[in-house]
């Protein structure tokens, strides 16, 4: 199998979070201990077909598009990963971000390889709407973790993988393409 057809394993997404505008790369945090990572964007349509279509086929038009995230994981004790301070984040948001308006809306950076041997990095930078944490805790399972969110407002940016100068093992420079979603 060439390279380029290899897959490419999640655990190589990694999840930065900042419960403010940060104001330089060293205050975003990772959010650890994940497993699933799922984000993305589809556009709603609206129905436009008339008496008039071509051949009886169904036509639409694009309304708005529609973004979304959902993280999950594992519930640990360490800290540093900083899952306990999404749970309080997510149930008391003016404490964290300073604005008193309450809304639990996060900075996101979402950073994943390009390329069979990571030449590149993509980066997915925005807001989102956090609109749910849980924690689900069986009584003879591992007890696990998940956040969800809408309104995931980011851009695209390709990265030359050469340019990395942070502690988070992301890229600082900003010298590839960048494109809004």
């Amino acid at each position: 199998m060439a390279n380029q057809d290899m897959p490419v394993a999640g655990r190589d997404f990694i999840v930065e979070f900042a419960f403010q505008e940060p104001a330089n790369e060293s205050e975003y945090k990772r959010l650890g201990s994940m497993r699933g990572k799922e984000f993305g964007a589809e556009w709603q349509t609206d129905d436009a077909t008339t008496d008039t279509s071509p051949a009886f086929t169904q036509t639409n038009v694009v309304t708005n598009k529609q973004s979304s995230i959902s993280f999950d994981g594992v519930c640990t004790h360490d800290a540093l990963l900083h899952v306990d301070d999404i749970e309080l984040f997510v149930n008391d948001p003016s404490k964290f971000n300073g604005d008193g308006c309450g809304q639990p809306r996060l900075y996101l950076r979402v950073t994943r390889m390009k390329g069979c041997n990571g030449e590149s990095i993509r980066q997915y930078t925005g807001t989102a709407l956090i609109t749910s944490f849980r924690i689900t805790a069986p009584y003879d399972g591992t007890a696990t973790w998940a956040l969800e969110g809408s309104d995931f407002a980011y851009t695209i940016e390709d990265i030359d993988a050469s340019d990395t100068n942070t502690s988070s093992g992301t890229q600082a420079s900003k010298s590839g393409k960048t494109e809004t979603a």
